[in-house]
């Protein structure tokens, strides 16, 4: 519990990155953009993950899902959109995986506004509404998700992309 307090206070007091300019909601992204997106962030071990077995669908974020994008003017979209880029990438039973994005957003949202409060709502609000359960349009591995034609109801094939 002490080396968990620990690594929490050395998370909140790290200075945050600054901010690169990001896609625009509902602006799909290609891979290569998700590359310099992961490198900028230091997610290495994310674009490994996307460049092994790239998700069927094509990635768009949609900022904080069901949240403010801004608070107090300031934006909540940077963390929301690498917290998305995550779960669009995420595999169907990924639970560590998926706690351990949760947790990366509500500690950026902590840094962001200088408090915990609406970094812990946040927190809370996720571990909830982005269960692969609820297989909502946002849920953890949307991005995994069969992808169908509008003619045919059969899975589209990723060779046939």
């Amino acid at each position: 519990m002490v080396t968990m307090m620990f690594l929490i206070a050395a998370t909140l007091s790290a200075e945050p990155k600054p901010q690169m300019v990001l896609p625009k909601i509902g602006e799909s992204v290609a891979l290569p953009q998700i590359k310099e997106i992961c490198e900028y962030y230091g997610l290495h071990a994310l674009w490994l993950k996307i460049e092994r077995d790239p998700p069927l669908r094509p990635f768009k974020s949609d900022g904080c899902t069901g949240w403010f994008d801004e608070w107090k003017g300031v934006s909540l979209y940077p963390p929301g959109f690498l917290h998305d880029l995550k779960y669009w990438a995420g595999y169907p039973g990924e639970d560590v995986e998926r706690l351990a994005a949760d947790a990366e957003l509500m500690m950026d949202i902590a840094r962001l506004l200088g408090s915990t409060e609406m970094a812990e709502t946040m927190f809370h609000g996720v571990r909830v509404g982005g269960s692969e359960k609820l297989n909502a349009p946002f849920s953890w591995g949307f991005g995994r998700k069969p992808v169908f034609s509008k003619t045919n109801t059969t899975e589209v094939n990723r060779s046939s992309n």
